[in-house]
């Protein structure tokens, strides 16, 4: 149980890691270019004439996480890990997207007041926090058996 705990927050520190410094190398901009040609789209449909991406581009880092939670978990296939890995970032990447929309359009009513916060901050907190809720949706067996007795 200790050694599996060890080899998984080891592989996570390290995971992490390589994957921050390749989305601070490029990664994060070219993610959000994909969501452009949909977006400006949806913002002229929607009325939106101000973009809150600004705001936004900073929560998509919750990618990082993820994909390192997954690809961590010692003792798992790497056809399960893949699949289920799929199936988040799918998950994650519409969440983006109706994050970029939203807060485009509370921002663009708003501004920067206090009462676009008040809505904004709750879209936030849930994008943030999905990683860890996914994670351990997608692997809730394996989380649980670093915590398991051998018998």
């Amino acid at each position: 149980m200790i050694k599996k705990l060890a080899v998984f927050l080891l592989s996570l520190l390290g995971i992490s890691i390589l994957l921050t410094i390749i989305w601070i190398n490029g990664a994060q901009v070219q993610y959000a270019l994909l969501f452009k040609p949909a977006a400006i789209f949806m913002f002229k449909t929607l009325g939106i004439h101000k973009s809150g991406l600004n705001f936004v581009l900073e929560h998509f880092t919750n990618l990082i996480p993820y994909i390192a939670l997954c690809l961590s978990i010692p003792n798992t296939s790497w056809k399960k890990k893949l699949t289920r890995l799929g199936y988040g970032l799918g998950i994650l990447m519409v969440v983006h997207f109706t994050l970029i929309i939203a807060v485009s359009k509370v921002y663009s009513v708003y501004s920067n007041s206090e009462t676009a916060y008040i809505f904004i901050f709750p879209m936030f907190i849930i994008n943030d926090t999905l990683p860890l809720l996914l994670w351990f949706l997608f692997f809730s067996n394996e989380v649980l058996s670093f915590f398991k007795r051998k018998t």
